[in-house]
């Protein structure tokens, strides 16, 4: 293990913290004493999309990204003047639920891994769905999720009856299964010589193969899906000592802590009791409210997971989460897709006045509430018609972006992204305000669903926030305005890795819940609604009246008898067409009559 005689730099004992997403890879090296930044290392992930819906990554390619990160971190310590020597824990933090087989004889991928929001399992989820009779929840009550895209299981699945290899690699006992984490920490501690192949109980509650309450894999799960038992790794807590770097310079660092990127955000906003949740606006965007030892079994459409299990004998505390798949990415796919300048963006920073436009005066109203510290907004009336849609509140734009189905709380993996509103008049910037919006409202149906599913517990004081697009200060703010509740952002960029940095820090006894409490949490601006119910309430049954739309996609089969006018039909045979009706009703009439006069007939 790495030691400098116990001597340590003017910063103390340093946590580096790996982090694999969807998009990026960065290495943030935190001094303990108080959570200060040191230095970080990010490079970006491409995600190969070789078919409409899929998203997958090679998993040699992630792997060289994050070592990379991992060693230019190291140097720039050493530009700086920081023994690494002092670096005494790594923590790993990741993308949940993207799926890895490999050969670990070989170290070689079977196939490349497929992400989180990958949508080719479609055919699997429905076959499964088609043996449950329809039954979307018919595994909730074991695993805590909901039969989807998402989950690594079908994923394992598609990966077993569509690439060549991976059935005869299972049935030799060659193939290995991970979610990134596993990946990441195999490669880091030796691969195919001396890889150690674990996972922690958060990556593992995401796979449909875990048993929520014993925090086993279950047997059970693993006949359902047909996949063997053999192939899983062993499941640990999130704090714990897993083994150590096998080489390069953190060679002999123990790899210390290990969480889902949600799981690690909840921990590291320090919403660690029952009662408080969290929201990361990325990619996609989750919402996890803390059930502290309690698993709750939900009947509106979010999930019951593991938030987190801070040593092997500590107890675990679980979560109810709100799953939505497209947030960042959707605001991405726009400005593609319109090609709107990067400058547009900012436009959100004037966006949310628009949504209500009730002149200047309601805008420093709203300021006015805002204690946030960014830079200044600007002058409201100047995009005044951003969110209008050209036709004021009534006629606004409504994008709903559920490009590969619909997760919380309807869980509809058909469902498509549909845009409504739109006139001659609409702009490419008018369309961005509704992706924002979309965003809130979204929010929204988990906070309502958490409501519904949690009757007899206190309503939700304040929401907690992080992530890439929570540092657009009007967003937060239009959170907030169409919500109504309290909205809470520490600033700090990487909330996820912050939580790994906690959990490392007490797996090797650095630090504690308390130290970390008073000498770490970053300062936090608060966020206040200025609106009022029925404005927001006004928006809201617009939007669910799109999603309605949205969700009855793929009702229409191409059998379904649909006329249109103009088909090539004769434009009066829908005339002749109403004569056999007319003269029903009228012949209806005539022996109605003709009853009455012979009933009175009778009586005379």
């Amino acid at each position: 293990m790495n030691g400098n005689g116990g001597h340590r730099s003017k910063f103390g004992s340093l946590i580096a913290v790996l982090y694999v997403g969807h998009t990026s890879c960065k290495c943030l090296i935190y001094a303990t004493r108080n959570a200060e930044v040191l230095t970080c290392h990010e490079s970006s992930l491409e995600p190969l999309s070789p078919q409409a819906g899929w998203v997958e990554f090679e998993p040699l390619a992630l792997w060289a990204t994050a070592r990379v990160c991992l060693e230019t971190a190291v140097q720039n310590l050493i530009i700086l003047d920081i023994n690494p020597h002092d670096i005494v824990a790594v923590g790993v933090c990741n993308q949940r639920e993207t799926t890895v087989l490999w050969d670990r004889t070989t170290g070689e991928p079977l196939c490349n891994a497929i992400g989180w929001c990958d949508t080719r399992t479609s055919s699997v989820v429905g076959s499964i769905l088609q043996r449950v009779r329809g039954k979307k929840h018919y595994l909730k009550s074991v695993c805590g999720l909901t039969v989807s895209n998402c989950f690594s299981a079908v994923k394992i699945r598609w990966m077993m009856e569509h690439v060549d290899g991976v059935q005869q690699a299972m049935d030799e006992g060659r193939a290995a299964f991970g979610t990134l984490d596993s990946w990441i920490i195999w490669m880091l501690t030796g691969g195919v010589e001396a890889g150690i192949h674990v996972t922690d109980v958060t990556n593992a509650s995401r796979t449909m193969l875990m048993n929520l309450e014993r925090r086993v894999w279950d047997e059970r799960l693993c006949r359902f899906f047909r996949i063997p038992s053999n192939i899983l790794p062993e499941i640990r807590s999130c704090s714990e000592v897993y083994g150590y770097i096998n080489e390069g310079p953190l060679s002999g660092t123990p790899i210390a802590s290990c969480l889902g990127d949600q799981q690690a955000a909840l921990l590291g906003q320090m919403c660690l009791g029952a009662g408080q949740a969290n929201c990361t606006i990325d990619e996609g965007m989750f919402v996890l409210f803390n059930t502290a030892r309690e698993i709750i079994d939900s009947d509106h459409g979010l999930l019951s997971t593991v938030a987190f299990q801070l040593g092997p004998r500590a107890d675990p505390h679980y979560a109810l989460e709100g799953a939505i798949a497209h947030a960042g990415s959707s605001i991405g796919w726009l400005k593609r897709t319109l090609a709107l300048d990067p400058v547009a963006s900012d436009a959100m920073n004037s966006s949310a006045s628009a949504l209500f436009p009730d002149g200047p005066a309601n805008t420093q109203l709203m300021a006015s509430f805002c204690s946030a510290v960014s830079s200044p907004v600007p002058p409201y009336g100047e995009t005044k018609t951003l969110a209008g849609g050209g036709g004021g509140q009534r006629g606004g734009v409504i994008f709903v972006p559920a490009f590969s189905g619909y997760y919380t709380p309807y869980w509809r993996y058909k469902a498509r992204g549909m845009m409504f509103g739109i006139t001659l008049q609409t702009t490419p910037q008018q369309i961005l305000a509704a992706a924002h919006e979309a965003i809130c409202h979204q929010v929204r149906e988990v906070l309502e669903s958490l409501a519904k599913d949690c009757p007899t517990w206190p309503r939700l004081a304040k929401l907690t926030v992080g992530g890439d697009l929570s540092e657009q200060r009007a967003l937060v703010q239009l959170l907030s305005d169409l919500n109504g509740v309290l909205v809470e952002r520490p600033q700090t960029s990487t909330p996820a890795c912050l939580g790994a940095m906690l959990a490392a820090g007490l797996a090797t006894e650095i630090l504690s819940i308390d130290q970390f409490r008073q000498n770490c949490v970053p300062p936090i601006d608060l966020f206040s609604t200025a609106f009022n119910s029925s404005q927001r309430d006004m928006k809201f049954r617009r939007w669910k009246m799109a999603v309605d739309r949205c969700l009855n996609f793929d009702s229409v089969s191409d059998s379904d008898p649909v006329k249109l006018i103009g088909d090539g039909r004769d434009p009066d045979s829908y005339v002749r067409c109403s004569i056999p009706g007319s003269v029903f009703i009228v012949s209806s009439f005539v022996l109605i009559v003709a009853a009455q006069l012979m009933k009175q007939h009778g009586f005379a």
